[in-house]
């Protein structure tokens, strides 16, 4: 099977490195906008991913309470 790279990917990548040195420059109180758009990104890649994901954190929390 041949991997064709994503060229949404790489903007990707680089959205997770400035939002990494941000939390260590800044705490991570000041990333959550850059989160944010980090994650409509990834929406626009896979918007499958988004409609699945109140499935994911409701299977990690224990008392279903919708938070962490």
């Amino acid at each position: 099977m041949c991997s064709m790279p994503d060229p949404r990917l790489a903007p990707l990548g680089t959205a997770i490195d400035e939002l990494a040195a941000a939390a260590r420059a800044e705490g991570v109180d000041a990333v959550a906008g850059r989160l944010a758009e980090l994650w409509a990104m990834v929406v626009a890649m896979d918007p499958e991913l988004a409609q699945r994901l109140p499935g994911y954190t409701e299977q990690a929390r224990p008392d279903g309470s919708g938070r962490a």
